[in-house]
């Protein structure tokens, strides 16, 4: 039996909440089972009647639970007092004050209506989660509250809550804390499990538990894959038994969640398969034990290849104490923690924001809808600039940004695309087929459904996928195509899947995401117009052009999932300007050396490729220049003086070394990985015409080219503070070695170095030199930076196994005050 509201500890903070909204925004942390999403909303119902609620959660699931459980408690249906809503799905009415909504319902809210003029209070449940748009909403309504809304309040609500980062972002916020209600939970650790064993070790963990409760028991695996292998091994074991398997993740229809979710009712033992969705606000009845994986499945995009990787891995420490929780809200219970106690404390603290490994093309184009770039918003994590570098590329693409002496600014289409609830690709697309396909909007709009869909496709092909798709799934996507036309003002009928037309499907896909075209190579070997390989997920090509419209990067390799077949024609009468015949230049690396092509292709695909020759010295200078351009300087096989060069080159932009012959504000060092990029390619090109191989471009003895187009100012400075040689005490000059790390050695005859009491340095005395003292054959016999010293200790033992070796040598007996030589005792005489 659930508890009542008034049964959980959240229910002592109700009176200090509502006082501090009167003045303050509000942050409350709360751990598992304090009743914080239930008891606090249907309190400020009460203590405000006449204000509007939004209660913000990071899951559909979620969202439609919580509401219906908080109408319940006011024993009303979903959509009077309280409703939901979510993408393409709502209940509300005109009477709604409590409204449970997904995070990205708030951002286009606000954009829509600025003032919120019917908002009083904004709730940021689960905050901790830190989902992309749980960021960038909190941001929003910062803003709102600061510029347009005063008496507008916000809660911020989580049970693993980093308040002193929150404070931060709302300095004058009261911080309310409530304990949990938390009956004890047995632990159990299994230790570290290998993973190709992680299936059947949750399977037997889950069997056995079931036979030492008579609750229910919640299984936390990594992604609906691990969930259907276990659910498999679990069904013959489970034959016979008044046991029945629920499987929960975002994509089980609405009907299959409820299931999970309620209480049996034949009465039968639950075991639920399910993926973090079951971490927080969900009410699950009679859970008594918890088998816990430990794993999660992660997504991180690489802007190189606009896709992102999903990566099994470890929990964080919060999520590892919100899936404990489950097992103790009701009663005493078990958790079985499938790894090692001891690996448990180097679990990181927090799983990392969704912000930081995510796509964030759309977060850009609508923080720049509102008027605010992504570096002014109030945001606890700011996107690291490759994610902000690649998204403004893409959405210069497609023409929603324009740059103008380095200001960024939306374009009226980027406003109309922002206005679109889906990726800025999807809408460009959905715009561009409306506007020059119109026969084929219907099948944009299912394809923008399809791209955004969170359920599983067991197909490889679109149209077969689409074709064979359950009721269910198929209802979800019809519904979002029909809003999508209604966007477009393009009528709301949908095609049936049936009825779709290939031809339409591809080239929605091929407008959407141009550069994941791919052209078959051997097998099921595929190149995709940016540049990657990839592997067909379903075998041998059957087909010479596909469009792709999910892949996955799994390390350096890309599967592709769902794709739909191009025909050239399509290709050339949509695409015809990605097409190109051109002679190439470029360098083999098979056969190391440079080559010239007649190529036909594609973007980055090669369509066709035959030799020719005829190459013009400059031609070949350029495609050199392109080739080290390229590449990291450090990695070359330079001659010995030019690596000594570029060692100090790399010291001194390291050091910032001074430039005390700058006239006026000295130039920025260069940077030695990227260093052709530095310098002109009139000077550069003469010296690379006609080399063939890169042997030859090695061996050029770059250092007596590359110095002297330095600015006087560095030439200078590297000359005096870094000297590729140094005058010794005995009158000869060595070279000094500097090394990669940054490292400067002196190797120099021990009996050169005597009368030397002083330690050397360079660079400014920010370095310290490490003399390598070698004995009269060369070989090295010290190391030392500090030569005081060492004429003081260790010479002494050195002297006696040198005198003996080398008898013939000066090995005096007082070092500092010896006489310097490169000479025997004879020759001294």
């Amino acid at each position: 039996m659930s508890k009542r509201p008034a049964d959980f500890p959240a229910q002592a903070i109700i009176s200090p909440l509502c006082e501090a909204l009167t003045q303050h925004n509000v942050i409350v942390g709360a751990p598992p089972g304090a009743g914080k999403s239930t008891v606090l909303p249907l309190a400020l119902l009460q203590a405000f009647p006449d204000k509007k609620i939004l209660l913000m959660q990071p899951r559909r699931v979620v969202v439609r639970n919580l509401a219906g459980f908080l109408a319940s408690q006011l024993k009303e249906s979903v959509g009077q007092t309280v409703g939901y809503r979510i993408r393409g799905e709502s209940k509300v009415s005109q009477h709604t004050r409590l409204e449970v909504i997904t995070e990205g319902i708030l951002a286009r809210r606000i954009q829509q209506d600025p003032e919120l003029a019917d908002t009083a209070i904004i709730i940021f449940d689960e905050f901790h989660e830190r989902s992309i748009h749980s960021d960038f909403g909190l941001a929003l309504a910062l803003e709102v509250q600061q510029g347009l809304r005063e008496d507008l309040r916000l809660i911020v609500m989580s049970a693993t809550l980093d308040t002193d980062a929150l404070r931060t972002l709302l300095p004058e916020a009261e911080v309310l804390q409530t304990s949990g209600r938390m009956f004890d939970v047995q632990t159990r650790y299994t230790g570290q499990i290998q993973a190709e064993k992680l299936h059947e070790v949750v399977a037997n963990a889950t069997f056995d538990v079931l036979q030492q409760v008579d609750g229910d028991v919640l299984v936390f695996l990594p992604g609906a894959g691990a969930i259907r292998k276990v659910g498999q091994l679990l069904e013959p074991r489970l034959s016979g038994q008044p046991v029945i398997v629920h499987q929960l993740f975002g994509a089980v229809d609405k009907a299959a969640q409820q299931q999970a979710l309620q209480p049996d009712d034949q009465g039968r033992q639950k075991v639920i398969l399910a993926t973090n969705i079951a971490e927080t606000s969900l009410t699950i009845e009679n859970i008594e034990a918890v088998v816990d994986s430990g794993q999660e499945n992660q997504a991180e995009f690489h802007p190189g290849s606009g896709l992102s990787q999903l990566t099994t891995q470890m929990i964080s420490q919060a999520s590892a104490t919100q899936r404990l929780g489950r097992a103790g809200r009701l009663g005493p219970g078990i958790c079985i923690r499938l790894w090692a106690k001891e690996q448990h404390e180097r679990l990181a603290r927090h799983s990392t924001p969704q912000i930081l490994r995510e796509d964030i093309s759309g977060l850009m184009l609508e923080a720049l809808s509102w008027g605010s770039g992504l570096d002014q918003l109030a945001l606890l994590d700011v996107p690291g600039p490759a994610q902000q570098q690649s998204a403004r590329q893409l959405l210069q693409r497609i023409g929603a940004l324009s740059v103008d002496d380095g200001k960024v600014s939306v374009t009226p289409y980027g406003r109309r695309l922002s206005g679109f609830p889906c990726h800025p690709r999807l809408a460009h697309m959905l715009m561009h087929i409306h506007d020059n396909a119109p026969q084929f909007v219907g099948e944009a709009a299912v394809i923008a459904a399809l791209a955004e869909e969170s359920g599983t496709v067991q197909q490889t092909w679109v149209k077969e996928a689409l074709t064979s798709m359950g009721g269910a799934q198929w209802q979800r996507i019809t519904r979002q195509a029909r809003r999508y036309l209604s966007l477009l003002g393009a009528g709301s009928d949908v095609p049936q899947a049936a009825t779709l037309q290939e031809e339409g499907l591809g080239l929605a896909i091929a407008q959407a995401y141009t550069d994941h075209i791919a052209f078959a190579r051997d097998g099921a070997q595929w190149k995709m117009v940016n540049g990657k390989r990839a592997e067909l997920n379903g075998g041998a090509a059957r087909h010479e052009w596909i469009a792709v419209l999910q892949a996955q990067q799994l390390g350096s390799q890309i599967k592709i999932r769902l794709a739909q077949p191009l025909s050239l024609g399509l290709l050339q009468h949509w695409f015809g300007d990605k097409f190109y015949q051109q002679q190439q230049v470029d360098y083999s690396a098979t056969e190391k050396q440079m080559r010239a092509r007649q190529v036909s292709g594609f973007g980055n695909i090669i369509i066709s490729s035959e030799p020719v020759s005829g190459m013009s010295r400059k031609e070949i200078g350029r495609a050199w220049l392109t080739y080290l351009r390229q590449q990291d300087a450090g990695s070359l096989k330079l001659e010995p003086d030019t690596r000594q060069w570029l060692n100090r080159l790399a010291l001194a932009a390291l050091l910032n070394l001074s430039q005390p012959q700058a006239f006026d504000e000295a130039p920025a060092w260069p940077d030695v990985v990227h260093l052709f990029n530095h310098f002109d390619d009139n000077l550069l090109i003469p010296l690379l015409a006609g080399l063939k191989t890169l042997e030859e471009v090695q061996t050029i003895r770059w250092a007596k080219v590359l110095h002297p187009s330095l600015p006087w100012s560095q030439q200078h400075a590297l000359d005096l503070y870094l000297p590729p040689r140094i005058k010794v005490p005995s009158g000869l000059s060595h070279k000094l070695d500097y090394q990669n790390d940054g490292q400067v050695v002196l190797p120099v005859r021990m009996q050169e170095m005597y009368g030397e009491n002083t330690i050397l340095t360079v660079a400014e005395d920010q370095v310290t030199v490490v003399f390598s003292l070698l004995s009269p054959a060369g070989r090295p016999v010290q190391m030392t930076r500090d030569i005081p010293a060492f004429w003081q200790g260790s010479y002494h033992e050195v002297k006696k196994e040198m005198k003996g070796r080398y008898p013939k040598h000066y090995w005096p007996e007082d070092p500092t005050t010896a006489m310097p030589t490169t000479k025997t005792k004879k020759a001294m005489d």
